[in-house]
């Protein structure tokens, strides 16, 4: 189905000093599904965020920090790489190249004859209109537990579990550093989500009481996958530091 201006809603928010331009794709939403199990819990959420129906203060509150500001603590370059070795070794970290977020990047640049492989954040709506598993771009969370708020680049769903996209684009040598030092951020998003989707009347929808959510940090190289509940793993083991 080829999206029209009808099938995608917008809300702007201004969001401290810059502006996120929220997008939901409700046609595409209610084709994947939208009345029982986490797309439902999913849909009853977006609906809160189109309607206006969230908080000021994570976003505003000096208190709250950012998402974007999560690091893993500092480490020596050995240290680093035995980590990222571990995560991937234990399989909490799947690195998958033939991800279709992968794809649809590489195509969109071979279309335009683009060999630059970088584009910008922009690209978003292209995934928005031609991803058939892609759902809403810019959607606000926050967490009153940890202090902090952010925007999730691509909410997808794919293979039963809702993703948490966020487009790390970059040259294929620095992928790893690139992806490594995002994990608190994207964790966070995936964890934010998870609570989020988890207050909405779950045993109504049809829903199991924990959402599938999974986080993906991609580019035009790669795309690293993990389960949202690295989030707490990471808090939990002093890896994440800005909280």
């Amino acid at each position: 189905m080829d999206p029209s201006s009808e099938d995608i809603v917008r809300r702007d928010y201004k969001h401290g000093k810059i502006a996120y331009g929220f997008q939901w794709n409700m046609a595409r939403h209610r084709d994947l599904g939208n009345t029982e199990g986490d797309l439902a819990s999913l849909w009853a959420h977006l609906l809160k965020i189109k309607n206006g129906v969230i908080p000021e203060d994570p976003f505003r509150d000096p208190f709250y920090g950012r998402s974007s500001k999560l690091r893993l603590p500092k480490m020596s370059s050995p240290a680093k790489l035995a980590f990222r070795r571990k995560l991937v070794r234990n399989g909490t970290v799947i690195k998958d190249v033939s991800n279709p977020l992968v794809s649809f990047i590489r195509d969109f640049h071979f279309q335009r004859d683009d060999h630059s492989f970088r584009a910008d954040h922009s690209i978003l709506q292209d995934f928005l209109y031609e991803d058939s598993r892609a759902i809403a771009i810019e959607v606000p969370v926050w967490s009153e537990r940890y202090k902090i708020s952010g925007h999730i680049d691509l909410i997808r769903f794919s293979d039963e579990k809702i993703q948490v996209c966020d487009y790390k684009p970059g040259p294929l040598d620095s992928v790893a550093k690139r992806f490594l030092d995002s994990i608190p951020q994207v964790a966070s998003y995936g964890e934010m989500l998870s609570h989020h989707l988890s207050q909405t009347l779950r045993s109504a929808l049809d829903a199991s009481f924990l959402p599938k959510v999974e986080c993906c940090i991609f580019d035009t190289h790669s795309c690293w996958r993990f389960d949202s509940n690295l989030f707490v793993t990471l808090e939990m083991t002093d890896k994440i530091v800005g909280l």
